[in-house]
């Protein structure tokens, strides 16, 4: 298993990645809605019921996130539950997954 997927030394996960494979084992679905607001954050509804802003703002000048500096992808953006997918011309041109956005909430990696 690659380091990326977010394992920790000797295999222990991270305590959210276990509460989050428990509700993946319970109902499938980590999200249940994503809203773009103003200046590049993200406000996405878990399936647990609580509300996360996700603050994308400093994020959106690095290569992997620079395609969301276009205003038009950036407001596309949905999900099927499992990955926040963002679209330009109804084609699907980047996703962030629950690993990823759990990681993303974590560890502030634009300082």
């Amino acid at each position: 298993m690659p380091k990326s997927c977010g394992m920790q030394e000797f295999g222990t996960p991270p305590r959210w990645k276990t509460k989050e494979r428990k509700l993946i084992m319970q109902n499938g679905r980590i999200f249940r809605a994503v809203t773009p607001i103003e200046d590049g954050c993200l406000r996405v509804e878990m399936e647990s019921g609580s509300t996360v802003c996700l603050d994308m703002h400093r994020r959106l000048q690095s290569v992997r996130f620079g395609l969301l500096r276009n205003q038009d992808v950036f407001r596309s953006v949905a999900t099927d539950g499992y990955r926040l997918i963002f679209y330009r011309d109804d084609i699907e041109v980047m996703e962030i997954s629950a690993d990823t956005f759990m990681d993303l909430l974590a560890v502030d990696r634009t300082r």
